[in-house]
C-alpha cells in the first residue's frame, strides 16, 4: 500500500514539475522578443537617407547572453552570470548586396546611389537580418506618374506565377502591369501583345516613367512587358526564379513602347531637366489628370 502511495506521489510530482516547466516556457516565449530590423522592406528616394537598426531584447541562443540595440547601431552583449562586471560591446556588421545601388554606413544608415534594388544585411551574434531596399528617383514626374510607379515598386521581391495576376501571391508580366494599372482605373488585357496594341505607341527616345516597354524579336512576336520607372530602369514580373524585379530597360531586345496615361500627364521640362531630344521644352504645371479612356 505504501509503495503504491509513494509511486502515485512520485507521478503527481513529476507531472506537476513538467506542467510548471511548460507554463514557464510558454510564458517566456510570449514575453521574449526577437531581435529584428526596424524595416525588412523599404522604398527609398534619391537624395534621402534612412536609418536601419536592430530592435528588441533577446538571447543569443545559449541562454546566457542578452543583446540590446544602441543608438550607434551596436549591440551590447552582457553575460547573465556576470551582471556586475563591465559589459562588452559587439559591433553590428552592415553590408549591401550592390554598392552601385545603395551604400550602408557602419551605423546602419543607408544612402541611395542609383535607381534599382539591393539587399542590406546586418550581421550580429552569428545571425543575419536583411532589408530589401528599392531606390527610385521621382525628379520631374507628375503626380500620376509618382502614384503609379510607387505602387508598382511596393511589390518588388514578390513571386512570379505564370497566368497569375496577384501582386502578392504571384503574377506574370502582363498580369503585373494589368494589376498595377487596374488600381488606377485602367483595364488592360492579360496579354503582352494585346497591351501593346491597345496602348498609344511612342518612340523610345520619348519614353516617360509609367510607359510600358514590350519585348520580343518583333512586334508580332511580343512576349514580355515591363513598366518603365525612369533612369533607364523597368520594374517587371520576370521569371519564377527572380520574381518581381528591377532591370535595365534594355536587358533584352525590345520591340515597342506603349503609353497608358494621357500626354497631358507628362509635364514639359527645362533644358537641364529634359531627358529627351527636345531642347525647346518649357515648364508647365505638374498637376494633371488621368486618361479619359479608363
Amino acid at each position: 500500500m505504501k509503495r503504491k502511495t509513494l509511486l502515485l506521489l512520485t507521478l503527481l510530482l513529476t507531472f506537476g514539475t513538467v506542467l510548471i516547466y511548460n507554463v514557464q516556457a510558454d510564458a517566456a516565449k510570449k514575453t521574449t522578443k526577437q531581435i529584428k530590423l526596424n524595416k525588412t522592406k523599404t522604398v527609398l528616394e534619391m537624395k534621402t537617407k534612412q536609418q536601419l537598426e536592430l530592435l528588441n531584447l533577446t538571447s543569443t541562443g545559449n541562454g546566457n547572453v542578452t543583446t540590446e540595440s544602441t543608438s550607434s547601431g551596436a549591440i551590447k552583449a552582457t553575460k547573465a552570470s556576470d551582471k556586475t562586471s563591465s559589459s562588452s560591446s559587439t559591433k553590428v556588421k552592415w553590408s549591401t548586396s550592390n554598392k552601385k545601388i545603395v551604400k550602408v554606413s557602419k551605423t546602419g544608415v543607408i544612402t541611395p546611389v542609383s535607381v534599382g534594388a539591393a539587399t542590406v544585411t546586418a550581421k550580429a551574434g552569428g545571425k543575419k537580418y536583411t532589408c530589401k531596399v528599392t531606390v527610385i528617383d521621382y525628379t520631374g514626374m507628375s503626380v500620376e506618374q509618382k502614384e503609379v510607379i510607387s505602387y508598382a515598386l511596393k511589390y518588388v521581391g514578390n513571386p512570379y506565377r505564370y497566368g497569375g495576376v496577384s501582386l502578392t501571391k504571384g503574377t506574370d508580366c502582363s498580369g503585373f502591369t494589368l494589376s498595377v494599372y487596374k488600381k488606377f482605373g485602367y483595364n488592360l488585357f492579360h496579354n503582352a501583345y494585346q497591351q501593346m496594341v491597345d496602348t498609344k505607341s511612342v518612340k523610345m527616345k520619348k519614353i516617360q516613367p509609367g510607359d510600358l516597354i514590350f519585348y520580343g524579336s518583333s512586334k508580332s512576336s511580343c512576349s514580355h512587358v515591363a513598366l518603365y520607372i525612369g533612369n533607364g530602369k523597368v520594374v517587371h514580373a520576370s521569371t519564377e526564379s527572380t520574381g518581381i524585379v528591377i532591370s535595365n530597360y534594355n536587358y533584352r531586345k525590345y520591340c515597342g513602347v506603349g503609353r497608358v496615361l494621357t500626354t497631358a500627364t507628362y509635364p514639359e521640362k527645362t533644358t537641364e531637366e529634359n531627358t529627351s531630344t527636345d531642347s525647346n521644352s518649357t515648364v508647365t504645371d505638374n498637376v494633371t489628370a488621368y486618361a479619359a479612356g479608363k
